[in-house]
C-alpha cells in the first residue's frame, strides 16, 4: 500500500527513489575518493592543491544533492505513513 501511494506522490517507485538515492552517495563517494587520489602525487603543489580543492568541492555538492534527495524521500515516507487528522509532531509523540 505505502509503495501505491509512494508512486502516486512522486511517479516512481520507491525502489526506484531509493535505487537514485543511493546512486547519489556513490556518485558522491568517486569525486571524494578522486579528490584524495590527488594527494597521492609526488610532488604537492598549488596547482595539485587547488586540483584537490575543486574536486572536494564537487564531492561535497554531490553529498549535500544526495543528502537532499534522501530527505525528501522520508518526508514522503513520513507523510504517506501519518495517521489521517494528525500532524508530523503528533505523529512522533
Amino acid at each position: 500500500m505505502i509503495h501505491d501511494k509512494f508512486k502516486k506522490v512522486t511517479g516512481v517507485s520507491w525502489e526506484e527513489a531509493a535505487t537514485r538515492s543511493n546512486q547519489l552517495f556513490f556518485e558522491a563517494d568517486q569525486l571524494d575518493n578522486h579528490a584524495y587520489s590527488l594527494l597521492k602525487k609526488e610532488t604537492l603543489n598549488p596547482d595539485v592543491w587547488n586540483e584537490f580543492s575543486t574536486a572536494k568541492r564537487r564531492a561535497e555538492k554531490k553529498y549535500v544533492e544526495a543528502r537532499v534527495e534522501w530527505q525528501r524521500i522520508k518526508s514522503i515516507l513520513g507523510s504517506i505513513n501519518k495517521p489521517a487528522g494528525k500532524s508530523a509532531r503528533q505523529s512522533v509523540h
